[in-house]
Parts: C-alpha cells; structure tokens; sequence
C-alpha cells in the first residue's frame, strides 16, 4: 500500500481505507486454503448459482471438500452460514473498490470516480452480480443486518466518510448545495441500480452490462453525466466557487 499522505484531508480515498482499518478478529476473513475458508468459498459459488432455498450443507462440503459436520462446527446453521457470506461479500466489495482509486484522488473527481470503480467491481465478477441480486431479491433483511454488524468498519462508516466528503466539497463551492444524502443515494443508486436494472435493460435497450462494448461506451458517458451534471464540469462547479 502506499505511504499515507501526511495531509490525510486532501484525499477521500485514505479516509475510506481506515474505514477497514482494525477490523475486530471475528470480522477477518478467514485464510482461504483453510477449511472455513473453502467453506466460505464453496457457499458464495453455490449461493450465488442456485439462491438460497437451494442451497445444501451437503453440496457446499462436497464442493469445499470437507465433512459437512465441519460446516456446523464452524458455522451452525446454513442461515448463519449465509449470514456471513453477506457480510464478507461487503468487505470484499470494500477491499476491491478502494484498492482500484487512486490514493491521492481529490476533488469532485473522487465523485466520479468512486461510483465508477463501485460497478466496475460488482461486474467483473458475475457470481457478485448474481449474489447481490439474490440477496436483494429474496431476504434484504440479510444485507441490511450484516450492515450493522459490520458498524462503523462496513458500509455504515463508508457512508459517514463520503458523507463528510460531499459536506466539505459543498463548503468549497465544488458540489450543489443540497441534502448530502441525496448526492450520496444518486451515487449509490447509479452504481447498484444498474445491475439491479440490467436485464430490463437488456430487453429495453439491448444493452448487457458483461458486454465489454456495451460496458466501455456507458462507463465514458457515466462519467460525462456525473462531472457535467453533479460536479458541473472538468474544474468543478466553479460558478457556485466560494472565495
């Protein structure tokens, strides 16, 4: 990892890695060659493939090579299993978006990157996309509890951080003065929403998020409609520029 700026405020991307930073042990993940870790390994592929009602203990010790006792003895139930799966799909998500930003990203451009680089994680992988939609699909209430687990080193210490970003951007003239949040759910949104959207889209628009065209003339307007309209241009929104 890069050395840490000594003016930690300059840059976004610092501040969101610390978010991780001290995680409690019984949050780390566990080495992946090691018997829980191939658990984890197998549950996510199978979850990911066939939802949650399909999912068997005995198919994810058959594909994790392990005695299914061993996934009750590290997990309990397949409840609790997939409960964890959740929690560790949003530390992955975390761990890859922020090692894809620059670290010295600062500005409106963090704005327009960070949503970038968000969907550009979730689609590289399709047993994300597909994990993400299931679990949306059928338990949100998986999401939002591993979200509290998680506290301040997951998604809710994430939001705080971007949160201050887009307060201290608004406070310099560089974003509109509106609702934090709602800059903050436009960001979300326009990452999360269009893989939740993709196969309408595929039928309405003939356009396929795994498509590599597809996705290369969308990430080039995306990034348009974000500095254009939320950042006001290249330089910021220097007409709302506060002296």
């Amino acid at each position: 990892m890069d050395e840490k700026p000594k003016e930690l405020h300059l840059t976004g991307v610092w501040r969101l890695r610390e978010v991780l930073e001290g995680l409690p042990e019984e949050l780390q993940p566990p080495p992946p060659e090691s018997p829980p870790g191939r658990i984890l390994v197998a549950g996510r592929e199978l979850l990911a493939r066939h939802g949650f009602e399909q999912l068997s203990m005995r198919g994810v010790a058959e594909r994790a090579r392990v005695n299914q006792a061993m996934i009750h003895y590290y997990f309990g139930t397949k409840e609790k299993l997939v409960q964890i799966l959740v929690r560790q799909e949003i530390l992955q998500v975390m761990r890859d978006v922020m090692q894809g930003l620059d670290s010295g990203l600062t500005g409106p451009e963090f704005f327009v990157q960070f949503p970038l680089r968000l969907l550009e994680v979730i689609r590289q992988d399709p047993d994300r996309v597909q994990l993400l939609r299931r679990i949306l699909a059928t338990d949100s209430q998986r999401l939002t509890r591993a979200i509290r687990e998680l506290g301040r080193h997951g998604i809710e210490g994430a939001s705080q951080v971007v949160l201050e970003l887009i307060r201290e951007a608004q406070a310099g003239g560089l974003l509109p003065p509106m609702a934090p949040r709602s800059i903050l759910l436009y960001l979300l949104a326009s990452a999360y929403g269009l893989v939740l959207v993709d196969p309408v889209a595929q039928v309405l628009l003939d356009f396929h998020l795994d498509d590599d065209a597809d996705w290369r003339e969308h990430r080039a307007n995306f990034q348009l409609l974000i500095r254009n309209g939320l950042c006001g241009g290249p330089e910021g929104r220097a007409d709302h520029a506060r002296p």
